[in-house]
């Protein structure tokens, strides 16, 4: 079955294409005074968009109105600011706040989605299976959701739990049975960012979940990936940081 035969509605709703497209945006300052900006997509989808930071917009949860041609004014909800010295810095998230409407339907409709190696060496190439660096990539606990589209079947995607994560691989936490070797789209969702990769089961066990092994990224999720990668390192640092200094004060 191709990627055409999986039902619309599932298909749709996660969908998310690669071009740039041109906005006029509209905010408030804190006297309700609207002030026009222009921003530009980096990627798309039916719920919202990833767009370069619009000056002035400081806080998760800020209301603008976007505007692109004659395809009129829609709102939308700010999900998430790129930090300073992240691979996400000058971007943001917006998740439009009209559930039935998209000023971008065309383009879902046309474009397909593209999706670039996961791992490449420093000539491009891609790494082979087994190798020792890929060994050495660390893998961080975390929690999330993960939607998993076998291309073998109609149903809908497999909701699981995120156990675990790493640059080329992750562990999803689920009692149903998938066999190795199985080819999946996965769309990961960790707090307000998501990222969406092809990879394949390695390993299937019963009490503990898949273990899959990622092949692709879909193209512009690659940043968003390396940040969430680079959160979660910090937070373990903290974490393991936090416990020496309870060591430490429980013994003198």
């Amino acid at each position: 079955m191709t990627r055409h035969e999986i039902p619309l509605s599932v298909e749709r709703l996660s969908k998310r294409v690669h071009t740039a497209i041109p906005l006029r945006v509209t905010r408030w300052d804190p006297e309700n005074k609207p002030l026009l900006d222009v921003a530009c997509t980096y990627d798309i989808s039916p719920r919202g968009a990833r767009i370069t930071q619009v000056s002035g917009v400081e806080r998760v949860g800020d209301i603008i109105a976007i505007e692109r041609g004659l395809n009129g004014k829609i709102f939308c909800r700010v999900v998430w600011l790129g930090e300073a010295n992240s691979e996400l810095r000058g971007q943001m998230g917006i998740e439009c706040v009209e559930s039935d409407r998209t000023i971008w339907e065309a383009e879902l409709h046309e474009l397909e989605e593209s999706y670039d190696p996961i791992v490449l060496d420093q000539q491009g190439r891609r790494i082979a299976r087994g190798e020792s660096n890929r060994r050495r990539k660390p893998r961080f606990t975390t929690k999330g959701v993960v939607e998993l589209f076998d291309s073998n079947t109609l149903g809908r995607p497999l909701e699981a739990g995120l156990g675990n994560l790493s640059e080329i691989g992750c562990l999803v936490r689920t009692h149903d049975r998938v066999k190795p070797g199985t080819d999946l789209r996965l769309a990961l969702a960790v707090g307000n960012y998501d990222v969406t990769l092809k990879g394949e089961v390695r390993h299937s066990m019963p009490d503990l979940g898949l273990g899959i092994e990622f092949r692709e990224i879909r193209k512009g999720d690659r940043q968003m990936l390396q940040f969430l990668l680079h959160k979660l390192a910090e937070q373990q640092f903290e974490e393991s940081f936090e416990l020496e200094l309870g060591a430490a004060a429980a013994h003198p």
